[in-house]
């Protein structure tokens, strides 16, 4: 019995493990300045890659910003100029606050919106963590 335990769990591991070795990386912003604009030509890719919808994200860069936007395709157009530090460091707020799981580090999450609450579920360890709202 031992010996069916410990093939059963090797067998387990093989196949849990390269899923949680796996560290995705988190995509780079880029930054346009135009004259008394903002643009982010690769917005809806970063979104899809860390598996967010394209609005939500606008929306905090948004709020955050203190601008209006637009969306068209991928490129993500604010109605001001802002510096690429700011933008940036808007970002790296959104991936703290609504991508990166608290518990385990990893950005394999999704946001589901359950009531009134958002909810960030762990694809990696399973954790269920409310974020603050939007």
């Amino acid at each position: 019995m031992d010996e069916e335990y410990l093939a059963l769990l090797e067998r387990a591991y093989k196949l849990v493990a390269p899923k949680a070795q796996r560290r995705a990386e988190i995509p780079k912003i880029e930054v346009q300045n135009m004259p008394r604009k903002t643009i982010i030509p690769n917005f809806g890719q970063i979104a899809k890659r860390l598996n967010r919808d394209v609005y939500f994200m606008a929306k905090f860069f948004q709020k955050e910003l203190a601008v209006p936007g637009t969306i068209e395709g991928d490129v993500f157009t604010l109605h001001g100029e802002k510096s690429p530090k700011v933008v940036e460091a808007v970002y790296e707020r959104f991936i703290r606050y609504y991508v990166v799981c608290p518990v385990c580090n990893s950005i394999d999450t999704e946001l589901k919106r359950e009531g009134r609450i958002y909810v960030m579920k762990c694809l990696a360890c399973g954790a269920s963590t409310p974020v603050r709202p939007l």
